[in-house]
């Protein structure tokens, strides 16, 4: 019996196996598709080179000329991307925004200044992916136009569609490219002046521990482009327990630009009447000859809490002591009065 359901069960997995094998095979994994390629939307524009082996040595377009000059140089614009794209290449005047920081007007101003002054072949130019063109420019100085630094920009800009947070189409324009230094020759005046000095204290119960605010603008008057390092202090008078802070170096103010500073310093005495100091040295006119510092100064009062105290004591009993005087007099009339109506009652009186 035993050796008959042996039997069986070895028929059994012999039937099995051989419908397992001649059965429709089963479809392997699939394997997964090659990702797509992705999209990289990437340019440049620099300052071309007349030897090619030289590379990008140029970090800006920068030229000292007479007025009346013209330039005639060229740009590389690279296309970096995967896709072909149309740029538009144009240039702008540059300035400083509220930062302090180099920007450029927005592509529907109308430059007035040194962007108004380049000319290209054309406007719109088509580049493939991987590819760069180089395109010349021509920039005519007027024969009028002032001494000094003119500072602007060649860009080439993308524009692109895309979709905003609440679902709208907007168009973002994306822009790259390199900056104009263009110095006309002449009388040059680099100058930087501190305007809008002031200072706001906060009193302390420790004296010697209170805390001023600092804000000033620093204003370039000249027509050179300059940089500077704030140093700001506080103290009392003769230098009484002074203060003082460097700041980091400000980004270079364009010709009529200005950026405003603010400091923060601890531990400034409360000494009646402090002096603020603000002193700014010059950078960035090496090549023009040497430079006076601007230099500022501002009076904050500031006086102890004590001796706030002492002058709110003094006002109190100013006013109490006036009020009380106030009462008296209103007290003591009455009694005068009644005193002298009889008397001149009979001195007018008929004989």
């Amino acid at each position: 019996m035993n050796a008959w359901r042996r039997s069986v069960l070895v028929a059994t997995t012999v039937l099995v196996a051989f419908a397992a094998s001649a059965g429709p095979a089963l479809p392997a994994a699939a394997a997964p598709p090659p990702p797509p390629e992705q999209e990289v939307q990437s340019w440049a524009l620099i300052p071309a080179n007349d030897d090619p082996s030289k590379g990008g040595s140029r970090s800006d377009l920068t030229y000292v000329v007479d007025a009346g000059a013209e330039i005639q140089d060229s740009v590389t614009l690279m296309n970096l991307g995967t896709d072909t794209l149309t740029f538009r290449v144009f240039s702008t005047d540059a300035f400083n925004n509220g930062d302090g920081e180099f920007d450029v007007l927005p592509s529907d101003q109308v430059p007035l200044d040194v962007g108004s002054w380049v000319t290209f072949p054309q406007e719109m130019i088509t580049v493939p992916a991987g590819k760069e063109v180089v395109i010349p420019i021509t920039i005519n100085v007027p024969a009028g136009a002032s001494a000094g630094d003119h500072v602007g920009a060649v860009l080439a800009s993308s524009p692109s569609v895309g979709v905003g947070g609440n679902g709208q189409v907007i168009t973002l324009d994306r822009r790259t490219g390199t900056r104009i230094y263009l110095r006309v020759n002449g009388p040059l005046f680099p100058e930087l002046s501190i305007a809008d000095l002031d200072t706001s204290y906060d009193q302390a119960v420790n004296p010697l521990g209170g805390a001023a605010q600092v804000t000033f603008t620093i204003v370039n008057t000249g027509n050179v482009r300059l940089s500077g390092v704030p140093h700001v202090s506080v103290g009392g008078p003769f230098g009484f327990a002074e203060t003082d802070v460097t700041l980091p170096e400000i980004a270079q103010l364009l010709p009529g630009e200005q950026v405003e500073i603010s400091a923060d310093l601890d531990g400034v005495a409360a000494a009646v009447l402090d002096t603020t100091s603000v002193r700014v040295d010059v950078i960035g006119a090496e090549d023009v000859g040497e430079i006076n510092d601007a230099t500022a100064r501002d009076n904050t009062f500031a006086p102890p809490l004590f001796l706030l105290g002492v002058l709110l004591v003094m006002l109190f009993g100013l006013l109490a002591f006036r009020a009380y005087r106030r009462r008296a007099a209103a007290t003591a009339t009455p009694a005068e009065d009644s005193d002298a109506s009889p008397a001149r009652e009979l001195e007018h009186s008929p004989s």
